[in-house]
């Protein structure tokens, strides 16, 4: 059965009753449940489950892959202060155009666009064809959306995805240039330019380079959010703190830069690393 056919059948089902039964022993941080949970996904094969976001929104979710083993409780809660800044960020705009860095299946855009009428236009890029169809079974239901099943840098070109020694997931592998691999480009190349527009870059360690590849299109919107992890381990792998991005951008143009888990304002030469968890900057033009 193809992944297409798979969620065409799985439209009103719920998850699998022992997937719900691992994650609340998981929940309960019963001893051997996450073991349990990884038995199944390996056994189980294929396995989607549409979840609604909205009364019309929802997001296809392939349950048996373990970074999207999710039941509708963590989907509502994923990335919450996130999002709700950025919908709150993009109230005076509209007609915006999204362009989802680092898109995976597309659950940052569905949830934004559940939760916001200001989208009219998305623009994905993802590098794990694992999860093309996915993503664009997900994208589908929203205004123009245009999928580049690509990694995003400051050059164009040819890469590789690296998995580091502490996270062996496909969610923390991060690009590195090589001769052959998977696509590598950047947003500017796509000359999209002008218009209200919101950059979510989640690329684990190649914040940097994606906002130097996208100079023209920060330059040239009209006005212009972005959001930006602030991740420990990955600074700890690559040594870049976050603070090089934030001079980057105040060099393009003023932006007002907000840490969405705290409310706090900060400025490019402000400590913004917490050690202990992720954080989530966002950047708005001024």
């Amino acid at each position: 059965m193809d992944t297409i056919s798979s969620i065409t059948q799985t439209r009103n089902a719920p998850p699998p009753f022992l997937f719900r039964c691992f994650k609340a022993l998981k929940r309960h941080h019963v001893r051997g449940a996450h073991r349990m949970l990884l038995v199944w996904q390996r056994m189980q094969g294929d396995c989607l489950v549409l979840y609604p976001l909205s009364p019309s929104v929802n997001i296809a979710v392939p349950i048996n892959r373990m970074e999207n083993a999710w039941e509708l409780q963590d989907i509502l809660a994923y990335e919450r202060d996130l999002i709700r800044t950025c919908c709150a960020a993009l109230t005076p705009f509209r007609d915006v155009r999204v362009f989802d860095c680092g898109a995976d299946i597309g659950l940052f855009t569905a949830l934004l666009c559940a939760r916001c009428d200001r989208i009219g236009r998305v623009v994905a890029f993802e590098p794990n064809s694992r999860v093309e169809q996915v993503l664009r079974h997900n994208l589908a239901q929203f205004p123009c959306p245009e999928v580049h099943m690509a990694a995003v840098s400051n050059f164009i070109g040819r890469g590789r995805l690296l998995a580091p020694a502490y996270d062996l997931g496909d969610h923390a592998r991060f690009l590195v240039r090589a001769e052959e691999g998977i696509p590598v480009m950047t947003v500017d190349s796509l000359e999209l330019f002008g218009g209200d527009v919101l950059l979510k870059i989640d690329v684990e360690g190649e914040e940097l380079e994606v906002l130097q590849g996208a100079t023209e299109t920060i330059r040239r919107a009209a006005h212009c959010v972005l959001t930006l992890e602030a991740h420990p381990q990955v600074c700890r792998r690559t040594g870049v703190l976050p603070n090089p991005c934030l001079d980057y951008l105040s060099s393009l143009r003023r932006f007002r830069f907000t840490i969405a888990e705290t409310g706090r304002q900060v400025e490019p030469n402000d400590q913004i690393l917490d050690p202990a968890r992720v954080l989530n900057v966002v950047a708005v033009s001024e």
